[in-house]
C-alpha cells in the first residue's frame, strides 16, 4: 500500500511546514517555535507581525488536530506548561522539517539517549553487551568536563532523557556531578545499575542529582544462578541489599527490576515476578541476550521458541492484569518488540505497549489527554511503535561516540564532540538505513503486526549482518 505521506508534493509541504516553525526569526531574534508558543499563552507579546499570524495559524491547526482525536483543548495548555512535553512537541516539528511525515516517524533529534558512561565494572557478566572491563576504564573515556560538554550538546538538541548505564556507572566518581549537571540542563537523568554499590547513602546521593528512575539487574531468585551469570560470588546478596536500600529509601518514582531471559532461568520467570512484586518494585522488565559484546558468544544460551512463547504469554497476562486490576507492577519486554504482539493477541487488540519505554498506561500519562492517552497512542501506533533505534532513540559510548542503540557499541557513527549530534542523527547512512522499515525483509515484512513490532533491528544485524533482515529471535 502506498504511503500517502511519501508523495512528493505532500512531503515537501509537510517538511516546509516543519522548517518554518523550527527556524530562528531574525526580527524576533528567537526560535520561532518557542516564540510562538509563548505568544499563544500570553507570555510574549513582542512577536513580529509575520510570527503573530503564524502563531494563530499554528494554534488553529493544533486545536483542530486535537479535536480530530477527541482531545479537550485544555490538553494544549498542559503541553505548553510541561517542559518535557514541550521538547517532545518541538522535536516532532523538527522531524517534520528534516524527514517529513513518514511511517515510522523520525524525530528531529533523539528524545532518549542511553549512555554507556564507563567500561569499568565490578562484575564480569557473561552476557554483557558492552563488553565491560573488570575494574578497568576505557583508554579514551571522557573526562568530567568533556562529559558536561556532551550534556550541553544534548540539551541544545532538546533531548528529553539520558539513562546512565555501563559497565557499572557507580564506579565513576564524577557520576553524581554529571547527573546533576544533566538535571540542571532540563534533561531527565535515570540510572541503570547492578545495585551492588547501591548503599543507603548512595541512594540519597543519586536522588539528589535529580534521578527518579533506577533500573536494577536481577537474573534469578537462586543465588547460585545469579552469581554464575555475573561471575562474582556474593553478587546476588549485594544486589538484593541494593534493591532493598532503594525501596526503603522511598523517594524514587520508579524502581525497575530487569531480568535477562536465558536457558537457565526461563522457568523461573513467574517466581521472579512474584518476588519482585513482593519487594515493592514498580516495573518488571524481561530482556533477552543480545548478540553484541560478550553476548555475541553467550547467545547460545537464548531460550528456544516454544519456551520464549510461553514466557511472552505469561508476561502478556500480567501486563493486561495490571491494567485491568491496577496491581501496580508493570511488565514489559526489552529487546523483544514482539512482546507487543503477545499482548495484542491475548487482549484481542485492546492492550499492548507501543515500545519498550512507553505503554500509555503509566500513571504520569494517564490523565494527560483527558484519560484517552492509550486510545490516542494506539491510533498513532504506526508512527512510533516497535524498535525505537534511529527513530527517537540512540546510544552513546564512554568515549563520546554516537551508536545506534546502547548494545551496538561496536558500530560507531561519529564522535559527538567532533561532529555534533544533529549532523550524525540526520546524515548518518547507517541510521538512515535502519529507518527504512518498509524495506524490512523475510517474515517480519509479512507479519500482521509489523507496524506494531517490526523486530529488534540490532538482533537482525547481529545475527545476519543486515539491519533490515528479520528478527531471528522472534518466537512467532
Amino acid at each position: 500500500m502506498i504511503n500517502p505521506f511519501s508523495l512528493p508534493l505532500l512531503k515537501q509541504g509537510i517538511m516546509g511546514f516543519g522548517r518554518n516553525f523550527t527556524k530562528t526569526c531574525k526580527k524576533c531574534n528567537a526560535n520561532r517555535f518557542d516564540g510562538i508558543l509563548d505568544y499563544i499563552f500570553g507570555k510574549d507579546n513582542n512577536l513580529c507581525f509575520k510570527c503573530r499570524v503564524q502563531a494563530n495559524f499554528f494554534k488553529f491547526v493544533l486545536l483542530r488536530w486535537f479535536s480530530f482525536y477527541n482531545i479537550n483543548h485544555h490538553t494544549f495548555y498542559k503541553l505548553y506548561t510541561d517542559s518535557t512535553l514541550r521538547k517532545v512537541l518541538k522535536n516532532i516539528f523538527k522531524g517534520f522539517a528534516i524527514f517529513g511525515l513518514r511511517i515510522p516517524f523520525v524525530t528531529g533529534a533523539p528524545l532518549s539517549v542511553v549512555w554507556n558512561y564507563t567500561k569499568k565494572c565490578n562484575l564480569r557478566c557473561s552476557h554483557c553487551f558492552s563488553d565491560s572491563k573488570f575494574k578497568q576504564k576505557s583508554e579514551h573515556e571522557l573526562t568530567t568536563e568533556e562529559a558536561k560538554r556532551v550534556i550541553d550538546i544534548l540539551a541544545a538538541n532538546d533531548v528529553v532523557t539520558v539513562n546512565f548505564c555501563g559497565g557499572e556507572p557507580l564506579t565513576r566518581e564524577d557520576l553524581f556531578e554529571v547527573m546533576k549537571y544533566t538535571q540542571d540542563n532540563d534533561i531527565y537523568p535515570s540510572l541503570s545499575t547492578n545495585a551492588t554499590l547501591l548503599t543507603k547513602d548512595i541512594c540519597k546521593k543519586v536522588y539528589d542529582t535529580g534521578v527518579r528512575s533506577v533500573s536494577i539487574s536481577l537474573d534469578s531468585i537462586s543465588k547460585k544462578k545469579h552469581d554464575k551469570l555475573r561471575n562474582m560470588p556474593g553478587a546476588f546478596d549485594m544486589a538484593i541489599d541494593g534493591i532493598n536500600n532503594a525501596i526503603e529509601f522511598g523517594k524514587f518514582d520508579e524502581i525497575i527490576i530487569n531480568t535477562t531471559l536465558a536457558d537457565f532461568n526461563y522457568e523461573e520467570i513467574p517466581q521472579i515476578y512474584e518476588f519482585v512484586k513482593k519487594l515493592g518494585a514498580t516495573r518488571f522488565y524481561v530482556s533477552r541476550i543480545l548478540p553484541a559484546g560478550r553476548g555475541k558468544y553467550y547467545i547460545t544460551h537464548d531460550v528456544n521458541k516454544k519456551a520464549k512463547h510461553n514466557v511472552m504469554k505469561f508476561m502478556a497476562e500480567k501486563f493486561i492484569e495490571n491494567i485491568e486490576n491496577n496491581h501496580g507492577l508493570e511488565v514489559l519486554g526489552r529487546g523483544m518488540p514482539y512482546f507487543s504482539r503477545s499482548c495484542y493477541d491475548l487482549s484481542n487488540g485492546n492492550y499492548y505497549p507501543l515500545c519498550e519505554i512507553l505503554t500509555g498506561y503509566e500513571d504520569k500519562y494517564q490523565n494527560l489527554f483527558d484519560g484517552n492517552t492509550p486510545k490516542l497512542l494506539h491510533r498513532l501506533s504506526r508512527f512510533f511503535s516497535g524498535c525505537a533505534t534511529g527513530l527517537f532513540y540512540c546510544g552513546l559510548d564512554c568515549d563520546g561516540n554516537v551508536i545506534p542503540c546502547a548494545p551496538a557499541g561496536q558500530i560507531k557513527l561519529g564522535n559527538i564532540l567532533k561532529e555534533g549530534l544533529h549532523h550524525i542523527w540526520t546524515k548518518n547512512t547507517v541510521l538512515n538505513q535502519i529507518r527504512n522499515r518498509n524495506k524490512v525483509k523475510g517474515k517480519c515484512s509479512k507479519c500482521y503486526t509489523k507496524d506494531l513490532c517490526g523486530g529488534c533491528r540490532l538482533t537482525a544485524y547481529g545475527l545476519t549482518n543486515n539491519w533490515l533482515e528479520s528478527d531471528l529471535s522472534c518466537p512467532y
